[in-house]
């Protein structure tokens, strides 16, 4: 398999954008006409929260890159700590900062 040359890379990125600003742009053409607590806005919100936690489990179960040099056990407790931290104070950037904090520790600690 070739690797990208410079243009075709740029061309790869020029058309996910493409890709991603036409469903913007649908969306926000669309979100006026549907009501706020009908079933398809219902729907819309789950399959948002969905593909959030699919992300979420594909890189805490199978990471790239620089995560990938960590364990499963640490990177469980710093998900754990962070939600924990979402339950008992309902403020998401003291979560994550707790979730990250416990990452980081148990990776230099245990």
């Amino acid at each position: 398999m070739d690797d990208y040359g410079f243009w075709g890379s740029w061309l790869a990125v020029g058309l996910a954008a493409v890709g991603t600003f036409i469903w913007r742009f649908a969306g926000v053409l669309l979100a006026s006409k549907i009501p706020a607590q009908s079933p398809l806005m219902d729907w819309v919100n789950t399959m948002a929260y969905a593909m959030v936690a699919g992300v979420l489990m594909l890189m805490l179960v199978h990471p790239t890159g620089i995560l990938a040099a960590s364990g499963l056990d640490d990177r469980l407790l710093g998900l754990v700590t962070g939600v924990g931290a979402m339950m008992l104070t309902k403020r998401l950037i003291l979560s994550l900062l707790c979730g990250i904090l416990m990452f980081a520790a148990s990776l230099h600690l245990f």
